[in-house]
């Protein structure tokens, strides 16, 4: 079996703005995927994630980001390729992601979260029941995490759109409310946690409102499926650009529900993943 992760982890460490969601959103995501396992998936991930709930994982993947490394394979030019494990992805005109981490005609490898979540979910799906324990569960936890950083609309970079992670200032607010926030940030940790009360539990519960008819629906694809809808859904959030001064109900009336959805897709892509790996 090929190794595609080395993980040391030594403290946590919080890095860097490109955060996807805040812990809570993270742990809704992982909680709505959690009711609609399987009996079987549901069995092996209370058997490998230790007893814990899915949503206690929800976040490793940014508290030790900087110590997952992976293995983007072998160049005869520049040896073995290694790179910080990515929080996003990067989608053409026509908003389909590439599928792998070098562009056509270039050597620099670039962040492709989806394809080592493909990857990573292959290997789990093949290679689960005889893992070591430990390999195992960060494995898991990269996918309960980077299933949510998907549906995040700060994580995927448009060509056409730069700098297209949202690492710029914007005015968020009217009058004297109106406060200077980093764009990306504003889906990180503003838009949805900050104007609801609720814990994540009571948002998995609340947010959970399709059929299973439905859910079917959402879950037609694959990762880069998933990529593209999310991709194409995001995409008008990115016409805001540095210092623009953004009126927070207007902006909330366009695009709060867009985020919730988001957030349950996320959750329902999540089990499909993992009732797919743990069949």
């Amino acid at each position: 079996m090929k190794r595609i992760l080395l993980i040391c982890v030594a403290t946590i460490v919080m890095c860097g703005t490109t955060f996807g969601w805040s812990i809570r959103e993270h742990a809704t995501v992982a909680a709505i995927a959690e009711k609609h396992l399987t009996p079987k998936a549901k069995e092996l991930m209370k058997q490998y994630l230790g007893g814990r709930p899915m949503a206690y994982y929800a976040s490793h993947a940014d508290f030790y980001r900087k110590d997952m490394i992976l293995d983007i394979g072998f160049d005869p030019e520049e040896g073995n390729r290694m790179v910080v494990f990515p929080h996003t992805f990067h989608v053409d005109k026509e908003f389909n992601p590439y599928r792998d981490v070098v562009k056509k005609g270039e050597k620099k490898p670039h962040g492709n979260m989806l394809y080592h979540i493909d990857r990573i979910a292959k290997n789990l799906s093949d290679n689960h029941a005889t893992m070591n324990d430990s390999v195992r569960l960060v494995h898991l936890y990269i996918i309960i995490h980077s299933i949510g950083d998907l549906h995040c609309p700060m994580h995927m970079r448009f060509i056409d759109r730069e700098p297209s992670l949202g690492t710029y200032k914007v005015y968020f607010g009217k009058g004297k409310k109106k406060k200077q926030i980093g764009y990306h940030g504003l889906w990180d940790y503003k838009m949805i946690s900050t104007i609801h009360p609720w814990s994540y539990t009571d948002m998995a519960e609340l947010f959970d409102i399709y059929t299973e008819k439905e859910i079917a629906k959402f879950c037609k694809g694959d990762l880069f499926d998933w990529g593209k809808d999310v991709a194409k859904t995001s995409y008008p959030m990115r016409e805001y650009k540095e210092g623009d001064e953004i009126d927070e109900i207007e902006y909330r009336k366009k695009y709060q529900q867009v985020g919730e959805f988001l957030l349950r897709k996320a959750g329902y892509r999540l089990a499909k993943v993992l009732n797919e790996i743990l069949k």
